[in-house]
């Protein structure tokens, strides 16, 4: 990509503010665009951006020194040898330059995005999983992992920077992919992680508390997430959640022009295009009537077993239904889906005849579904080990406690990823909202709590890991150290087992 098309690009969008160097560099190729500079090659366009706890521009030199040949600024640096553009808003320039870079892949790709307070990590999932079995190519970007076609790779945020998610839907294409099915979180609209792209379907999971650390208000929380409704092709459609409050405020403010799709329970007076009657939730999965446009269309059967489950499958089956797969279709893949790991991960009758399930609810709106779900298959009492994640949204801590209070029997409070907040003040928030009444533990170290509810559990007792789910890890300060719910619980179930023989 040359100079000029960068400028181009840039000047399109309204980005440049000035320029410096330009003149008789207008041919200047550039072969490689970078955020980071541990990716510098030579012939590299090098963005700088301010972020929330380190500054890139300070690394300009450095970068130059490994092969930078022209430098996209937030803020004038002392700079007189390479060509330097100054823009309002690095983020956003990086979004732009990146598409034109790797051939604007959205318009050569469907794509599928999911936002939401919860769900978007099973629906993305599944979406690809249906689509895979189809026989179609594709990849998913998402909290747990991504997949690029036939590449995997650990996921640091749920969605990845403007950068990577242009680059992989570029590789997506060269692959022989057809679809990219990805969630899209509120941080990544608001920092332009997705500005470049064009979606062909975005799907409103739900909007609940959280992340006020960062959107302050809930207005501000659910502008974010309408934004990506504004990101949809020409064609594109909107499926929405009947069911959430904030759905129909959203729908109002769509255009006219833009395709909206509805699902939810079953309401005669206010009927969703695909809706689920009679929801019966058991030990081996969910089961509903299937309703399309008034008319039943099927019985639904899934593995998944949380009763929030019923929303994420609606909206996954109205996508792919009016893709163009049939109905019968859709449904028997539906029925072989067994889950995305730590979502609801339940393994009964294990040990001491207890049933163990490893969640990654961190909301007080994820615990409440969470936890009523497992108040109907409990056999016994509910115990909860749970926490909250540190450098976050304070205000959710004793509304947790005070959910988890109302639905628990035994309550666990632990340490989650307190990150640069001491974890007994985590603790001690989430305290503040438990009723005096109910039975609960502070145990500050995770390992020991889920120790501790694994010994005090009786038969027929359900024991719910909440927060971490498909974590390997835990947080401290910018520690990243190996923990894993699983394995602590199944080592400690071991260990039961030989000493009880």
């Amino acid at each position: 990509m040359k100079l000029a098309e960068v400028k181009a690009v840039l000047e399109k969008n309204g980005l440049i503010l000035s320029i410096a160097n330009y003149q008789g560099n207008e041919d200047l190729e550039l072969d490689f665009v970078s955020i980071d500079t541990r990716n510098i090659l030579p012939g590299t366009l090098f963005i700088c951006r301010k972020g929330v706890k380190f500054d890139s521009h300070a690394l300009v030199t450095e970068a130059i020194q490994l092969g930078t040949k022209a430098l996209i600024v937030e803020k004038p640096v002392d700079v007189d040898q390479i060509p330097m553009l100054l823009v309002s808003d690095s983020r956003y320039a990086e979004a732009v330059v990146s598409s034109a870079f790797y051939g604007f892949p959205h318009e050569r790709l469907k794509v599928y995005g999911i936002t939401g307070t919860n769900g978007k990590t099973t629906i993305s999932t599944l979406i690809h999983y249906v689509l895979t079995r189809k026989g179609k190519k594709g990849s998913l970007l998402g909290t747990v992992k991504n997949i690029i076609v036939d590449r995997y790779y650990d996921s640091e945020h749920t969605t990845p920077g403007a950068l990577e998610v242009l680059k992989d839907a570029r590789e997506t294409i060269s692959k022989g992919g057809e679809f990219m099915s990805m969630e899209v979180s509120s941080h990544a609209l608001s920092m332009k992680r997705v500005e470049s792209i064009r979606f062909d379907y975005a799907i409103l999971t739900n909007i609940t508390q959280d992340h006020l650390d960062f959107h302050k208000t809930m207005g501000d929380y659910a502008n974010a997430k309408y934004h990506l409704f504004e990101l949809l092709k020409a064609d594109g459609k909107a499926l929405l959640n009947l069911d959430d409050e904030w759905a129909t405020k959203i729908a109002s403010r769509l255009p006219l022009d833009k395709k909206i799709l509805t699902y939810g329970l079953y309401n005669e007076d206010k009927m969703p295009d695909y809706a689920a009657r009679n929801p019966k939730v058991s030990i081996e999965g969910l089961s509903f009537e299937l309703w399309v446009k008034g008319i039943k269309s099927g019985e639904v059967r899934s593995q998944l077993i949380a009763e929030y489950n019923v929303h994420n499958l609606l909206s996954v089956i109205a996508l792919l239904h009016r893709e163009g797969l049939s109905l019968e279709e859709i449904l028997v893949y539906v029925s072989e889906f067994r889950g995305v790991e730590g979502r609801f991960e339940l393994y009964p009758h294990i040990g001491n005849d207890i049933d163990l399930v490893i969640d990654f609810a961190h909301t007080p709106d994820a615990l409440e579904k969470t936890l009523g779900t497992a108040r109907i298959l409990t056999r016994n009492r509910l115990i909860v080990v749970f926490g909250a994640g540190g450098d976050a949204d304070q205000s959710k801590r004793p509304i947790m406690g005070q959910v988890v209070a109302e639905r628990g029997d035994v309550l666990i409070i632990t340490t989650d990823n307190p990150k640069s907040e001491k974890a007994f003040d985590i603790i001690r928030q989430i305290e503040s909202g438990i009723r005096t009444d109910v039975p609960y533990l502070l145990v500050e170290d995770r390992k020991m709590a889920i120790e501790t509810a694994i010994n005090i559990a009786s038969k027929g007792d359900m024991i719910i890991l909440a927060g971490k789910g498909h974590e390997h890890y835990q947080i401290f300060d910018h520690a990243y150290l190996p923990f894993s719910d699983r394995e602590i619980a199944f080592q400690m179930i071991r260990t039961l087992k030989k000493s009880a023989s």
